[in-house]
C-alpha cells in the first residue's frame, strides 16, 4: 500500500496542526514497515528529514507553498503523475483527485465562532468544509464532541467519521528546577509565573486569562508573572491593547513561538497552565502540562470535559472571576493541587501517538480495501 501524507504543515511553526502531524507520521514510521509513505512538503526542515530517515518514508516537493495554487493545482498533478493508494490531509483536500482520502478535521471552530476568525477564514471554510466532509473516504477528528459535531452539522454519516485521539509526545515530563534555568533564561522567563500556551488569537480566550491575571494581583496580591507562549496567529491586536489597558506591561512576557524541546521546562517551572479557551477539538497544551507535573485550569466548553475529566478545574471561560478562583485554589490548596497533579499525569499517560497511528492506519486500510479494485499499490 502507498500512502500519500500532505506534510505541508511541518517545519511551519504552525502550532497544533504542526504538532498533530509530524507525532503522527513519526509514530506511523515506528509502527508500520511494511506501506510505503509518501511526504508531501513545500517547505525543507529538520522534521522532515527526520521521518525521510524512516526506510519506506520519502520526500516529495510540491510547489508553490500558497495553498491556493498547491491544493487544487500541483498536488493533483503529483497524484496523477506518481498515484498513491490513499491521501492524507489536514481540513481541505484537493478537488481534482480520484484518490481515495482520509481527512482530518480537528474542530469546527470557524464555523460555530465566527467572531473569532478572519470574515475570509468563515466564509471559505463555510464553503470548503462541508464539501471537503463529503469528498472524503474517511473523516478523523479528535474527540466523540466533534465527532457528533461533525456528523450534525455537516451532515456526515456516523459510519464515515472516526475518532482518533491525539496523543503525547514522550519528552513531556517533569524536569527537575535545577535544569529549567538555562531555557527560562532564554525568553527572558523568571520565576514563579502561571502559563498560557497557544498561538494568539481570539479563541485561545487571552483577553479572560489577563482580566483573571490582573484580579489575582490586585485583590491577592499575587507575586506570579504570566508567560504567554505562542505565534501571533490572527486578531491579536486586541491581546496587546489589553495589556496595556490593564497596565500589566511589566507582568506579562510574550516568548513567541517555542520550538517543541524547550516546551517541558518551560511547562515544569510553571505553577499553573491557565487555558479557558473557547473552543478545542482537542487540545494539547493542557495535556501537556499535566504530563509535565503542572496543575491545569482549563475551558468547561468542548472538549475538555472529555479529554481531561476530573484531572483538570474547568472554568466558565466567558468569567475570568471564576478563572482566577480556580487559579487561586490550584495555587493555595494543597491538597486539591497534589491531587490535580497525580491525576494529570495519569490522563496525560493514557493518550500516546502509537494508539493514534494504530488506529489511523487501521482507517487508511479500510478505506483502501473498499476502493474499486480493493487492491493496494506494490511497493
Amino acid at each position: 500500500m502507498i500512502i500519500g501524507l500532505d506534510a505541508h504543515t511541518i517545519g511551519s511553526n504552525l502550532g497544533g496542526n504542526e504538532t498533530y502531524a509530524y507525532n503522527l507520521f513519526l509514530a506511523l514510521a515506528s509502527v508500520d514497515q511494511r506501506n510505503e509513505y509518501r511526504l508531501y512538503f513545500t517547505r525543507d526542515s529538520e522534521k522532515l528529514r527526520t521521518l525521510a530517515a524512516a526506510p519506506n518514508f520519502s520526500l516529495v516537493p510540491i510547489r508553490p507553498h500558497t495553498p491556493y495554487l498547491r491544493i487544487p493545482f500541483a498536488l493533483p498533478l503529483e497524484l496523477a503523475r506518481r498515484p498513491v493508494d490513499v491521501l492524507h490531509v489536514q481540513y481541505v483536500p484537493p478537488p481534482f483527485t480520484r484518490t481515495p482520502l482520509v481527512v482530518m478535521i480537528h474542530d469546527l471552530a470557524v464555523l460555530h465562532s465566527r467572531a473569532f476568525f478572519t470574515r475570509r477564514e468563515h466564509w471559505r471554510n463555510r464553503i470548503l468544509l462541508p464539501w471537503a466532509a463529503r469528498k472524503a473516504a474517511r473523516v478523523l477528528t479528535g474527540s466523540e464532541w466533534c465527532r457528533e459535531d461533525i456528523e450534525r452539522t455537516l451532515g456526515v454519516p456516523a459510519s464515515k467519521v472516526v475518532v482518533t485521539y491525539h496523543g503525547i509526545d514522550a519528552r513531556f515530563r517533569p524536569v527537575a528546577a535545577g535544569t529549567t534555568g538555562a531555557v527560562l533564561a532564554r525568553y527572558g522567563i523568571t520565576r514563579p509565573y502561571l502559563l498560557s500556551v497557544g498561538n494568539i488569537q481570539p479563541r485561545k480566550n487571552l483577553r479572560g486569562v489577563l482580566d483573571a491575571f490582573v484580579t489575582l494581583k490586585k485583590e491577592h496580591g499575587l507575586p506570579h508573572r504570566l508567560v504567554v507562549v505562542g505565534k501571533r496567529a490572527w486578531l491579536f491586536g486586541d491581546v496587546f491593547e489589553r495589556v496595556r489597558e490593564l497596565g500589566l506591561e511589566s507582568d506579562v512576557t510574550f516568548t513567541g513561538y517555542v520550538p517543541d524541546d524547550d516546551l517541558p521546562a518551560i511547562y515544569s517551572g510553571a505553577e499553573v497552565l491557565v487555558y479557558p479557551s473557547f473552543f478545542e477539538g482537542f487540545g494539547l497544551p493542557p495535556l501537556e502540562a499535566m504530563a509535565c507535573g503542572v496543575p491545569v485550569v482549563a475551558s468547561r466548553e468542548p472538549s475538555f470535559p472529555e479529554i481531561l475529566g476530573d484531572a483538570a478545574l474547568l472554568a466558565d471561560p466567558a468569567d475570568p472571576s471564576d478563572i482566577a478562583r480556580l487559579v487561586l485554589a490550584a495555587l493555595s490548596d494543597r491538597v486539591l493541587r497534589a491531587g490535580l497533579i497525580e491525576k494529570g499525569i495519569a490522563r496525560a499517560s493514557r493518550y500516546t501517538w502509537e494508539k493514534s497511528a494504530r488506529r489511523t492506519l487501521a482507517v487508511f486500510e479500510s478505506v483502501v480495501a473498499a476502493a474499486p479494485g480493493g487492491t493496494a499499490r506494490r511497493r
